[in-house]
C-alpha cells in the first residue's frame, strides 16, 4: 500500500476530471481565440471553466485570469501592482511566505521598493496588528498567504483588510493552499487579488488563476496579445483550464463536508502519533489551521532520514514546501517561528487530501512510530560511533 500524505505539494488527479479530459481530447478542441465555429466552441468550454473557478471563491467569472500556476499568479499580482505604482514604493508581507513571493519581493527591493516582512508568532500566525502598524501612506500592496503551506496557520484577514483599505493600498492573498480546503468568499475577505493553483485541488500541474477585482489594478507581465483581458498574453492552456474548472466545481460542492472529514482523520492521526512518540511536537496553531495539515518535529532524528525511511515503507510525506525540495537549509517558516535549526531539520509535513482514507490513516499511525523508533535507534548508534 502506498499512502500519499503530501497533498500540500500537489494532489493526485481527481477521478471526476478524467471524464472531462477524455471528452476534451476526443473532441480535439481548437484555439479559443479563433473566430470560426470550432474556435467558438472552444471558447464556450474555456469560459465555462472560468465560471467554475470563479464559483469556488464567489467571484465574477470576468475577474478570473488564467495563468500557468500559483507562482505566475503571485508574480502577476505583485509585479503587476509594482509596475503600475509610481508614487507608492512600499510593500508589506511576512517572513513565512512561499518562495515565489519572497524571491519576488527581494528582487523588488533591488529595484528600490521598501519591503517590510512581518514576523510570525511562535505558532505560525501573522499578528494583524503588526501588519497594520507596517502600513502607511507609501504602501502600495500588502501580500500574505491566506493559509501557510507548511504549518497550515490561517490568516486573520478582516482587520488587515480594513487597515489596507484605510491606507488606500491593495491586498493580495495567496490562497493556493486554502482554496478547496476552507470556504473562500472574495467579498467577505475584502481583498483585491487572490492566487489559486490547480494542482492543489487535484487538477494537473501547469494551470492556475489570479482573481483580479479590477483589471486596472495591474500592469500585464506577459505581452503579445489581448488574451485574459489584456493581462496575460498567449494562447491559453485550454486543457488545463477545463481540468481546473472541473476540480474547482467538485471542491466547491464539497468544501464543508471535506473539511470535517479530513479534520477527523488528521486529528486521529495526530492523537495516535503523540501517544506513540514521546516528545513529538506539533508546529503551528492547535486551532485556526488548515484541517489537512500537520507539521511535526520528531525527536532524535533527522527529517531527511525519516522521510526516506517512510518512503521505503510506502508513506509519502515532505519536509515542507515542494518548491524548496532538495534544499539543505532548514525551513524558513519554522526558523521564523523560533524553532532551532536542529528542530526544524527534524520536522516533517503531513498533508491529507481528497483521496485520503481512514484505512490509510490507521496504517500510517502504525507505520510512522515504528519507523521513528528504528531511525532514532540507528542515528543514536551512529552518533555514538563518531564520538
Amino acid at each position: 500500500m502506498t499512502i500519499y500524505l503530501d497533498h500540500n505539494a500537489g494532489s493526485p488527479l481527481r477521478d471526476e476530471l478524467k471524464a472531462a479530459i477524455a471528452e476534451f481530447v476526443g473532441e480535439g478542441m481548437a484555439n479559443p481565440s479563433s473566430v470560426h465555429s470550432a474556435g467558438q466552441r472552444a471558447r464556450r468550454v474555456f469560459e465555462r471553466a472560468r465560471e467554475q473557478v470563479a464559483t469556488l471563491i464567489n467571484a465574477d467569472a470576468r475577474q478570473i485570469v488564467f495563468t500557468s500556476g500559483g507562482t505566475e499568479s503571485n508574480n502577476l499580482a505583485i509585479r503587476g501592482v509594482a509596475a503600475g505604482s509610481t508614487n507608492r514604493r512600499k510593500m508589506v508581507s511576512s517572513a513565512i511566505e512561499h518562495s515565489s513571493v519572497l524571491a519576488l519581493l527581494a528582487d523588488l527591493e533591488q529595484c528600490g521598493f521598501e519591503v517590510i516582512r512581518v514576523a510570525p508568532n511562535s505558532d505560525g500566525r501573522i499578528p494583524p496588528e503588526r501588519v497594520i502598524e507596517a502600513i502607511d501612506e507609501d504602501t502600495t500592496l500588502v501580500t500574505l498567504a491566506l493559509a501557510n503551506a507548511e504549518v497550515g496557520s490561517i490568516l486573520e484577514v478582516a482587520p488587515i483588510a480594513a487597515g489596507v483599505k484605510r491606507a488606500g493600498a491593495l491586498l493580495h492573498l495567496d490562497a493556493a493552499q486554502a482554496a478547496g480546503r476552507i470556504p473562500i468568499d472574495v467579498d467577505a475577505l475584502g481583498c483585491d487579488l487572490i492566487t489559486l493553483s490547480g494542482h492543489k485541488l487535484g487538477a494537473p500541474a501547469g494551470i492556475g488563476a489570479l482573481f483580479v477585482r479590477d483589471a486596472g489594478l495591474l500592469a500585464p507581465q506577459i505581452l503579445g496579445g489581448p488574451q485574459e483581458s489584456g493581462l496575460r498574453a498567449g494562447t491559453p492552456n485550454l486543457l488545463g483550464a477545463v481540468a481546473f474548472g472541473a476540480a474547482a466545481e467538485v471542491a466547491a460542492d464539497s468544501t464543508s463536508e471535506e473539511m470535517h472529514r479530513v479534520e477527523v482523520l488528521a486529528s486521529s492521526l495526530l492523537e495516535r502519533l503523540i501517544s506513540a512518540i514521546p516528545g513529538l511536537r506539533l508546529n503551528g496553531p492547535a486551532s485556526g489551521r488548515l484541517p489537512n495539515t500537520l507539521n511535526l518535529t520528531f525527536p532524535d532524528v533527522l527529517g531527511e532520514s525519516m522521510l526516506i525511511a517512510l518512503d521505503l515503507e510506502g508513506v509519502q510525506v515532505s519536509m515542507g514546501s515542494a518548491c524548496a525540495a532538495g534544499a539543505v537549509e532548514p525551513s524558513h517558516v519554522l526558523l521564523a517561528m523560533g524553532l532551532s535549526a536542529a528542530a526544524a531539520r527534524s520536522s516533517l509535513r503531513i498533508s491529507l487530501g481528497w483521496n485520503t482514507t481512514a484505512a490509510e490513516i490507521a496504517a500510517a499511525a502504525e507505520i510512522i512510530p515504528r519507523v521513528w523508533r528504528r531511525v532514532a535507534a540507528s542515528e543514536t548508534v551512529a552518533a555514538e560511533a563518531l564520538r
